[in-house]
């Protein structure tokens, strides 16, 4: 017997006018977080062998938690691109990072659980990137832009921004670069608009798979570089909202401040990033959530017995207000996996997502933790009907690499409510009462990517979803699928 479905609890209608004077006062503490931050990443900083040549940091083996900082990765300096071809007119060119990218991704989707009506649907999607960044040559004086066009085609479902967005600057920004500020860190400030990952982008992200990448208009300074012992990253930014129809624009009613740091001195054993972030988002026309967040938290990683293990944690905590509730949330991630050093490079991982959610829809605090900015398809299925809010989320994966170029994973996830009252917030189901359990179900899911040539990589993704008790109780319950073939090209 099915109960009525009910919409999570994210109605415009129940938006309040303002938010209380109490949390609208200057952010003392959350600035005294975000300068402690900088003040344990500066003490190990302290102890780092910054002068060393051959410092080599490792990164984390968790799916899709590695960052990218700045230079999108499909760019490349054009005189090594030159080389690559064999083009020696410019192989002398040092000064110029030059990027192109053309993705095709065709999508069969079967039950979609993000619609009320469980549409099924294909369509093929298309992103173009073409990226340009002057360097060196006119330092400390260096630019940069991005640009993007997102299309989806065959299908008739309606045009929503994060799909489709046509002709479109993702980034242009001009930057202040400093080499050695201290002994073999540099210091670079950019301000105009960009797009870059924090920490684990489990809460700011430049999106991988997601058709349309966030952008952010502001400011930035970056003390440090990836391959560093310590770095240190700062921004005042507005959220980039997207348009299918109009250019991309940022408004004053949002802003996010943000301090990371990045302590990679004790690389492999350990490396530590913290982060304070801030959301100060006032409702408006078309922003019906009205948010002050802090965010704040630590992530750390490593390996050990000579590479064989690994370990991916990261812990996060929120307070505040949403929609003129007191917010008080947290989240969890943990993750182990071991390596074997034979030809296939096997690797067996086992970890849980957790993310709080509101405990009781009638009272008048708010425990369902937000995700912010963060990406969500590798970390919480492929399907994409999770993310990090109101989850308990166990999973294993299997990855294995049968030949040179072919990679193969198979991963199983199970999937519960942190809060059975809350909502299962991108299946569009919730039960306030909490009688329908909190089992939402299984997910399978499975890829093969084989890169053809050096400019050319196909891609292919199965996943299947096996509702749960909540899902039979809440509504229709029939299984999903979700299948697509996806190529990209680089030049």
């Amino acid at each position: 017997m099915h109960n009525t479905p009910a919409i999570p609890r994210l109605s415009s209608s129940t938006v309040p006018t303002s938010i209380s004077p109490v949390l609208r006062r200057e952010p003392t503490i959350p600035w005294a977080l975000g300068w402690l931050a900088i003040g344990l990443t500066g003490w190990g900083c302290g102890t780092a062998k910054v002068h060393s040549a051959d410092f080599r940091p490792v990164t984390t083996r968790a799916v899709g938690a590695n960052r990218v900082s700045d230079r999108p990765d499909y760019a490349r300096l054009l005189s090594e691109t030159a080389r690559t071809n064999g083009w020696t007119a410019i192989e002398s060119v040092d000064w110029l990072d030059v990027g192109v990218q053309s993705r095709f991704r065709y999508e069969i989707r079967e039950n979609d659980y993000r619609t009320p009506a469980l549409l099924s649907d294909d369509a093929l999607f298309t992103q173009t990137l073409v990226y340009l960044g002057v360097h060196d040559v006119l330092d400390p004086l260096r630019v940069a832009g991005e640009f993007m066009d997102s299309r989806r085609m065959l299908s008739d479902r309606v045009s929503v921004p994060n799909e489709e967005n046509y002709r479109e600057v993702l980034q242009a920004h001009v930057d202040l670069h400093f080499e050695d500020v201290t002994p073999g860190q540099p210091l670079t400030a950019m301000v105009g608009r960009m797009t870059f990952d924090a920490v684990d982008r489990r809460l700011i992200a430049r999106n991988r798979f997601r058709n349309v990448i966030n952008a952010f208009d502001g400011f930035r300074v970056r003390w440090g570089e990836d391959k560093k012992p310590w770095e240190l990253d700062a921004f005042v930014v507005r959220p980039v909202e997207r348009s299918v129809e109009y250019f991309d624009e940022s408004y004053n009613s949002s802003w996010l401040y943000g301090v990371t740091g990045y302590y990679r001195a004790a690389s492999p054993g350990i490396e530590l990033e913290p982060y304070w972030l801030l959301l100060d988002q006032n409702a408006r026309q078309g922003i019906p959530l009205e948010r002050y967040l802090n965010t704040f938290g630590l992530h750390a990683f490593g390996r050990w017995d000579d590479d064989h293990w690994d370990y991916d944690v990261s812990l996060a905590g929120q307070v505040g207000e949403t929609r003129g509730l007191p917010q008080r949330a947290w989240a969890a991630h943990a993750e182990t996996g071991y390596s074997w050093k034979v030809p296939w490079k096997p690797r067996l991982a086992l970890w849980i997502n957790y993310a709080t959610g509101d405990q009781d829809p009638t009272d008048d605090t708010q425990q369902r933790f937000d995700p912010l900015f963060g990406a969500t398809f590798a970390f919480y299925g492929y399907s994409g009907y999770f993310s990090w809010q109101n989850t308990i989320n166990p999973s294993i994966r299997f990855s294995v690499q049968p030949t040179e170029r072919l990679r193969a994973e198979a991963i199983f996830r199970a999937n519960w409510l942190a809060s059975d009252k809350d909502a299962w917030v991108r299946g569009l189901r919730i039960d306030p009462t909490g009688n329908s359990g909190s089992f939402v179900g299984q997910e399978i899911d499975l890829r093969l990517a084989y890169p053809v040539w050096r400019w050319m990589e196909l891609e292919l993704v199965y996943a299947h979803f096996f509702p749960g008790e909540f899902v039979a109780e809440t509504g229709p319950d029939p299984g999903s699928d979700f299948i697509y073939l996806q190529t990209v090209l680089r030049f």
